[in-house]
């Protein structure tokens, strides 16, 4: 398949990419293998990353921890996929074959050159009580090079004395997040804190939502692998959290959200009965486990181009059970001489 031109043919799949600003859009599109971009949600702990091959005799190889941009779409609609560090980088070919390259980037790395290793360095430090959420995470993100996102229902949350005994940044706004509910997230520049199930992105925009039949999937499958019993009978666990009651001379007492096994207990008392509830939801929706999935490749079409993970996918025409809204745990779009296609992970 030939790339080349596509931008006057708007039914054709097209893409740009440049390196640290510099356009190489043409110089991939003459010889490119394969390009891909996955895309995962807030609750994997996989980065989002671009990958593609190309035949080339004398492109040069970009330098570990130098940003990509890559943007995809069909003619000249391109819909922007963010930065990405470039994390590793190969070449070969031999006598019979021509030189192949093949880039991989991140938009989380780890590389030591320029990507965000120091974010698994573990620190000791403490943050005092009522350190505002959005100011906590603009703090960290800063000391890394990122901007701090944080959804609006979050930014002003009050928070407990915060101690970081011996943990990365990395782990504790993940275990912050995960308190109230919450995600958190480095990609592309940013470091993201938004509701688990939220139904918009962290600047307001509704997140986008898709109704998928079958005649438009090359294949599908749906599975329920748990041997957990039905959680929408035996309860979805318990949280129990302690807080202190000022009503009542400052004695220590619970509250208990959820039932059925299993039954956990919050290990930091809070102040009040309203920080006990924030607690209380945010483990229990942390705690909710995901009894089936879904998985479709489909083409990839101008209409699909906008999806990210976390958005809403609606199945129709499935099957009784199959047909529910989903919420995409991670999409991969693919650009070969196969063709452009879509693959999406649901749950």
């Amino acid at each position: 398949m030939s790339y080349i031109d596509t931008g006057s043919k708007p039914w054709l799949p097209n893409f740009a990419i440049s390196v640290e600003g510099e356009d190489i859009t043409d110089a991939v599109r003459e010889n490119l293998i394969d390009l891909s971009l996955k895309d995962y949600g807030g609750d994997s702990k996989k980065s989002d990353q671009i990958s593609f091959a190309v035949v080339s005799p004398d492109m040069k190889l970009p330098g570990k921890g130098v940003k990509i941009s890559v943007s995809m779409g069909f003619g000249d609609e391109l819909v922007d996929k963010g930065n990405f560090v470039v994390d590793s980088r190969s070449s070969g070919g031999s006598s019979s074959q021509p030189r192949v390259i093949e880039i991989t980037a991140r938009a989380f790395s780890k590389t030591n050159e320029r990507g965000h290793s120091s974010l698994q360095s573990q620190k000791t430090r403490s943050f005092a009580s009522g350190t505002l959420m959005s100011d906590l995470v603009s703090t960290i993100a800063a000391e890394h090079g990122l901007t701090a996102r944080v959804d609006s229902t979050l930014e002003e949350q009050p928070l407990s004395h915060v101690d970081q005994l011996g943990e990365s940044d990395m782990n504790l706004l993940t275990r912050i997040a995960a308190q109230y509910g919450a995600v958190s997230k480095v990609t592309h520049d940013y470091w993201v804190i938004t509701p688990r199930g939220a139904q918009t992105t962290v600047s307001g925009k509704p997140l986008p939502v898709k109704t998928i039949t079958p005649d438009m999937c090359s294949n599908w499958r749906y599975y329920d692998n748990s041997d957990h019993p039905d959680s929408s009978k035996s309860g979805k666990g318990t949280v129990v959290v302690s807080y202190r009651d000022m009503a009542d001379s400052g004695r220590i007492k619970t509250l208990t959200v959820g039932s059925g096994e299993p039954v956990n207990h919050y290990p930091i008392p809070q102040k009040d009965i309203q920080g006990a509830r924030v607690i209380a939801g945010g483990c229990s929706a942390h705690s909710t486990k995901k009894l089936v999935g879904m998985s479709l490749v489909l083409p990839a079409t101008p209409e699909m181009m906008p999806m990210t993970a976390e958005a809403k996918i609606t199945t129709s025409g499935f099957g009784s059970v199959e047909d529910r809204e989903w919420k995409i745990a991670s999409l991969d779009f693919r650009l070969s001489e196969q063709g452009f296609s879509l693959s999406m992970d649901l749950e």
